[in-house]
């Protein structure tokens, strides 16, 4: 099967589809836009894609380009792609950003922008991922929007909230997952797990490598450098799962204004470690800092590495990251776990094998599966 990844990132989602060896990328898109002080391009995410993947995406503008465009880039026509992928930025949905609260982001209308891209090709799936408030939250419309459209031009839309644990994640992870289907059912019932894979399961088998040092093995096995400050810090907080309200009173100089037990809603994460037999809390696009969240490593004092982070989002262990260390980072947190989109991925590949299988038996054929 065919499939385009609109804003396609580092390839997190394209890597799950395109590992189970029936899926192939043959268009991608992405801006590669940061903050708005950084230049077009500068997350490098493109050129992590292209590495992995083996197809260069377009940068390009998705709120304006449109679909004939990129189709006419990548030469292939509407009835070539089965599968949509479309996970647009999730930052204006995320109750974690007060200003949301207040406004809808103008980027939270590329979500319904999937519909146009399905209306002028087609395929038989549409694949979006995004965070829980898409399907929950104050701007839950633009879903609304996007299930309405897709409605009318003859999808049927599975849509469901799932912490990503469940999907063999060794992290907590909750996410709006939607596949849509044209022209019949998709039904997908989402495994709940009793047991879950952990810190340990992911990273425990790595050699040990002090901040700031590549490991000479794998040059992903890298963390930044830690300022002295930093560093006291860190070794101040307690092995496997420890977090600065751990800190003693002795060492109460070593805290920051942030690190206020006196405030309601303090941050308890910051410069939190990671715990060895739990799953990791959510990773998100800020993780390439201690200070960010509980990203720091069970019981060396430093950062996850790169390589650490990648395999706790669920990316295989080959997988290579360019451009500068702190983009790495920022691809990685910001991507769809491959892990689970492999899981979706199977689940769409189990729906067309059901197709074929009642295809074939209702016409008396032997029945098989591709």
């Amino acid at each position: 099967m065919k499939f385009v990844d609109l804003f396609s990132c580092g390839g997190g989602i394209s890597t799950g589809f395109a590992r189970t060896g029936r899926f192939t990328p043959i268009g991608a898109v992405d801006l590669e836009v940061a903050k708005p002080s950084h230049p077009v391009g500068a997350t490098a995410c493109d050129d992590t894609y292209e590495a992995n993947l083996g197809l260069r995406p377009l940068s390009a503008d998705l709120a304006v380009i449109s679909p004939e465009d990129v189709a006419a880039h990548f030469g292939f026509k509407p009835n070539d792609v089965d599968l949509l992928i479309s996970c647009a930025p999730c930052t204006g949905f995320s109750q974690k950003q007060s200003r949301n609260h207040a406004r809808d982001d103008s980027r939270n209308h590329l979500v319904e922008r999937t519909a146009v891209y399905a209306e002028a090709w087609k395929p038989k799936y549409v694949v979006v991922e995004n965070v829980k408030e898409l399907l929950r939250g104050r701007h839950k419309h633009h879903y609304q929007g996007l299930h309405r459209r897709l409605t009318e031009l003859g999808y049927d839309v599975f849509a469901e909230v799932h912490d990503l644990k469940h999907l063999g994640l060794p992290q907590s992870r909750i996410r709006s997952l939607i596949v849509a289907k044209l022209g019949g059912r998709f039904e997908w019932h989402v495994p709940e797990r009793q047991s879950f894979a952990t810190v340990r399961d992911a990273i425990g088998h790595l050699p040990a490598v002090q901040a700031g040092e590549q490991h000479p093995d794998d040059p992903m096995h890298v963390s930044p450098r830690m300022t002295d400050g930093s560093m006291a810090r860190m070794q101040a907080i307690p092995k496997d799962g420890g977090s600065w309200t751990d800190i003693p009173e002795k060492l109460a100089h070593l805290r920051i204004p942030s690190m206020n037990s006196k405030k309601p809603g303090s941050f308890p994460d910051i410069y939190g470690r990671l715990a060895w037999d739990r799953q990791a809390p959510t990773v998100t696009r800020e993780c390439s800092h201690p200070g960010n969240g509980r990203y720091s490593h069970p019981e060396q004092d430093r950062l996850l590495t790169v390589r650490e982070m990648a395999l706790i989002q669920g990316f295989p262990a080959d997988y290579q990251f360019k451009g500068s260390l702190s983009f790495k980072y920022r691809q990685i947190g910001d991507a769809v776990p491959p892990v689970v989109a492999g899981q979706i991925a199977r689940a769409i590949l189990a729906d067309i094998d059901g197709e074929l299988e009642a295809t074939s038996q209702a016409s008396g054929q032997l029945s098989l599966s591709v």
